[in-house]
């Protein structure tokens, strides 16, 4: 079996395949191991009544793992296949943007996850993971019930999987400033589980990615890293069978050394460096290599607005071929149909959103120096939070003004997830739940959707949009909308104490974060941006204009409700990242994730999984290791 793309998919289809007693080649084009599973959070919602659900509704820690009581009442954990299946698929559901994140998931592919989720976790806690209580649940895993723990490894003198154990050395620190190449995570490497009921324990992707991985080259998958798959190779070009891949050589460099970057675990890989290979696949292909949000052509295609090339997808830690919609596209040339390309409208993770991490050419892959990432992101940038936007203008490629910068936190929707009405996040990297769902929540009630329902709880902020619409600078023959900028001064870092130093900004400077004792130098060396097309020429007079708001108290532009001078050098410009994280459709799938062609003929030896599938909307790692797992189940068995 050859499985394409190193990530969560990848990682459990391997596991699931050896198990079964095929012979495997994970081929994965970074240089390690992972892919968006090792940045995550960890936070994996599966359910059905699986094995942690149980756990902690019996109160039970059958490995004195030193939990805490269960944070989740009972009967919130009593939970089924059918019951996560009418979740999963549940019409009525809406957020406060008024999106359905359910409404269009495939009922034939959704039955399948929920048939086999119980088996997933159990996958996982046989091969070396370990899980917190349970806390709620996370993006697209339904309402009505909790299912997401959050991975864990208790900190430790040493490091040992099998034992669930790791080193402060290899977790990284929040307070020491500091990833490894163990941890990529983002938003700070392996924050304490404390709060979620694991006290002396750490949460993070990593504690998923590495026991998966070291299990995965422990029971001998055989592994082809710096490589990227470039065709599928069919039978006949539009007929029979998939039989094999076409993959280049696509090595990393440390961009001040020269020197290859190497996996952080070496057994059973294969170092083949010849320019060009060509795979058979004797039983079958699994595609895992990710979605589309890296290829500025294809997400085009769905959403126009895309074509902007400033808005940032994650491409540090995987690479600049990640998320290139390479699987998808050489499915494509040998015949398979899409699904649910129209999935990633209006969702917050599928739409490009205005971060709070400002100043950093890659908000998604924000590392600190210590994993091989940080030396291509340069800063881990500067968290400024929902208060921050008071302290600032954000403006666009010209220097124009162009939304209330205080409405920007109100950008982000919350998600439509258990508990219904909303609940409290339990600590600060926790997205937060929707309010907008009633409480009690009765599954598929049309008043979950009524008109009246949706007109009191309606709260959807549009500065993304307004972001991404044309401005002065938007011309001829591309209309791009160029990127924006935080602009700010010596005061309102004062006033919030934002941590303007190495590692937050990059050292030498960027040109994603930009330092000035005048407004026309600061105008002068935004331009050195590799997005920003000219001096932005209204910068000047945007700024003049606002000072005049402020001795007013009123700003009759934008409504803004608490106005600060600009006017106290040094000033400040700091990119605001447009950020996508995921990609919502791609390739049609069957219940067996095997790849359907455009007349709705099954692909013999083609499967998919992950973002390399359409179909649903549901998020990361839940969706990525049950389509994994199911994939792997029945190419296993043909």
């Amino acid at each position: 079996m050859v499985i394409v793309g190193g990530g969560c998919v990848g990682l459990v289809a391997a596991i699931r395949a050896r198990d079964l007693g095929a012979s495997v080649i994970l081929i994965e084009q970074n240089f390690d191991l992972g892919g968006k599973l090792s940045h995550s959070l960890g936070r994996a919602s599966l359910g059905g009544g699986d094995p942690i659900q149980e756990r902690d509704r019996l109160g039970l820690d059958p490995e004195d793992m030193g939990l805490t009581e269960p944070l989740i009442p009972p009967e919130d954990l009593e939970d089924d296949p059918d019951r996560l299946f009418t979740d999963y698929t549940d019409w009525s559901v809406v957020n406060e943007g008024a999106f359905a994140e359910y409404r269009y998931n495939d009922p034939k592919l959704h039955r399948a996850l929920a048939d086999n989720a119980s088996a997933v976790r159990q996958l996982m806690l046989d091969n070396y993971v370990r899980f917190s209580r349970i806390t709620g649940t996370h993006l697209g895993g339904g309402m009505t019930r909790a299912r997401a723990p959050w991975a864990i490894m208790k900190l430790s003198d040493k490091t040992d999987i099998e034992a669930g154990e790791v080193t402060l050395e290899d977790a990284g620190s929040i307070e020491e400033e500091r990833s490894s190449p163990f941890n990529p995570q983002v938003y700070g490497p392996a924050p304490s589980a404390s709060d979620f009921g694991a006290p002396g324990w750490v949460v993070g992707g990593f504690a998923i990615a590495r026991p998966l991985e070291y299990s995965a080259r422990k029971k001998g998958v055989r592994i082809l890293l710096n490589r990227h798959m470039d065709e599928l190779i069919r039978e006949q070009p539009f007929a029979g069978r998939a039989i094999g891949i076409k993959a280049s050589y696509s090595p990393r460099f440390h961009p001040e050394t020269g020197e290859r970057l190497e996996s952080f675990w070496t057994q059973n890989n294969i170092d083949d460096r010849r320019e060009t290979l060509c795979i058979r696949a004797r039983r079958a292909i699994i595609i895992g290599s990710g979605g589309y949000q890296g290829n500025v052509h294809f997400r085009s295609m769905f959403d126009p607005r895309m074509r902007e090339p400033s808005i940032q997808f994650g491409s540090s830690l995987m690479g600049p071929r990640h998320g290139d919609a390479s699987g998808i596209i050489a499915a494509m040339k040998i015949g398979a149909n899409l699904a649910g390309m129209m999935q990633q409208y209006g969702h917050d993770l599928g739409s490009p959103r205005l971060s709070d991490i400002i100043g950093s050419s890659d908000a998604n892959d924000a590392v600190f120096p210590g994993h091989p990432a940080f030396h291509f992101c340069r800063a881990y940038g500067i968290k400024i939070g929902a208060d921050g936007w008071e302290h600032l203008i954000a403006v666009n490629q010209v220097g124009e003004r162009f939304y209330d910068e205080m409405s920007i936190s109100a950008n982000v929707e919350a998600h439509a997830t258990y508990p219904p009405g909303g609940g409290t996040p339990l600590n600060h990297f926790v997205l937060p739940v929707s309010t907008a769902t009633r409480n009690p929540f009765r599954q598929r009630d049309w008043r979950n959707s009524s008109v009246s329902h949706i007109k009191q709880v309606y709260n959807h902020g549009a500065a993304s949009d307004a972001a991404l619409g044309l401005n002065k600078g938007s011309v001829a023959p591309d209309f791009l909308t160029g990127p924006v900028w935080a602009i700010f001064d010596q005061a309102a870092v004062e006033r919030t104490g934002w941590q303007i130093r190495y590692p937050f900004i990059a050292d030498p400077p960027d040109g994603f974060f930009i330092k000035a004792d005048t407004i026309d130098e600061l105008a002068r060396l935004m331009a050195q941006n590799p997005f920003q097309k000219e001096v932005p020429a209204h910068l000047a007079q945007t700024i003049a204009n606002y000072n005049k708001f402020c001795e007013k108290g009123h700003d009759p532009d934008f409504d803004k409700p608490a106005l600060h001078r600009i006017d106290q050098p040094p000033y400040y410009a700091a990119i605001i990242p447009l950020a996508v994280t995921d990609s919502y459709g791609g390739l049609r799938i069957n219940e067996k994730a095997q790849v359907e062609d455009t007349a709705g003929n099954v692909i013999e030896g083609l499967y998919a999984a992950g973002e390399a599938c359409g179909g649903s909307g549901q998020h990361g790692i839940g969706l990525a290791s049950i389509t994994g797992f199911i994939a792997a189940t029945n190419a296993a068995s043909n």
